[in-house]
């Protein structure tokens, strides 16, 4: 027996996996939304990357069409991704207020 034939027998798996791929989703969202709270605001992308790849992956399989479900769940990777590099490339690095 394959994994694939596994995952056919037991859709639970593929649950379980949507479960956890929410939760890391939410729990990156809730961290970039902390760091654009606290002053780092190209984070904000990271957040509303979150919030596309979150609507692509729960309200995709039952109300949009799987071109659409791809596109909002691609963005919110593509948005995430742009958002920690504009931080990583112009933001401050930490403790520069400390130095000054």
């Amino acid at each position: 027996m394959t994994r694939l034939d596994a995952a056919a027998a037991h859709p639970l798996y593929l649950t379980f996996a949507l479960i956890g791929l929410v939760y890391l989703a939410c729990l990156g969202s809730v961290l970039a939304a902390k760091l654009a709270w606290a002053g780092r605001p190209s984070y904000w992308l990271a957040v509303l990357g979150a919030f596309f790849f979150l609507i692509g992956t729960l309200w995709g399989r039952g109300y949009l069409s799987g071109g659409a479900t791809f596109t909002f769940a691609v963005a919110g990777v593509v948005l995430a991704v742009f958002g920690v590099a504009l931080d990583l490339i112009f933001g401050e690095p930490p403790g520069a207020d400390a130095a000054e």
